[in-house]
């Protein structure tokens, strides 16, 4: 555990400077709410993977996810009012984050430990279907990422251009793993 949390501390500052240097030199200023929503993401996947698995561990990675699940559920309802041009108040927008806090607390307590804080199974064939849809996804992103860069019709400042991007590398990734996992 000593030699992970080194490597943890070293890959979390590395990659601290780099994204406050790359926000500084690009926008000229460093916005703290996405450097630290960096900092709880990065914490959230090194306890749910690396981490030991004992009990608190588990359990303080449970409630990081819990505090940070729904604000992708704020987005989303967000996302959904706005096609029909109705827009959240503050209030609202609290509201549905801790309803979303509450009902995956709910869910955690209501499984229990048997089903969110189980020792992770990975044999050999799981892995290997990492690895291939990975590296096929990372294929189909970077042809992607080519082909924006490349089109003449869509400013390339434009940040759905690259949310779009980034979502049909995700999709594709999540396809490509579902279609390795039905091959027998």
């Amino acid at each position: 555990m000593k030699n992970k949390l080194v490597w943890f501390m070293v890959f979390l500052v590395i990659f601290l400077i780099t994204n406050i240097a790359i926000q500084f030199f690009w926008k000229n200023a460093v916005d703290p709410k996405q450097v630290l929503a960096t900092i709880i993401g990065i914490t959230i996947g090194f306890l749910i993977i690396a981490a030991p698995k004992n009990l608190i561990i588990r359990w303080i990675a449970g409630v990081l996810v819990a505090v940070s699940m729904p604000i992708a559920l704020v987005g989303l309802v967000s996302l959904l009012f706005s096609l029909f041009s109705i827009h959240l108040t503050g209030w609202i927008i609290i509201g549905i984050y801790i309803l979303g806090v509450l009902i995956i607390l709910y869910l955690t307590l209501r499984f229990g430990n048997k089903q969110f804080f189980r020792e992770p199974v990975m044999d050999e064939r799981n892995l290997l279907h990492f690895a291939w849809s990975g590296s096929w996804s990372f294929l189909f992103l970077i042809f992607l990422v080519i082909g924006a860069l490349l089109q003449p019709w869509i400013a390339l400042d434009q940040l759905g251009l690259w949310i779009g991007v980034l979502i049909a590398g995700l999709l594709f990734w999540i396809t490509t793993l579902v279609v390795l996992e039905m091959k027998k």
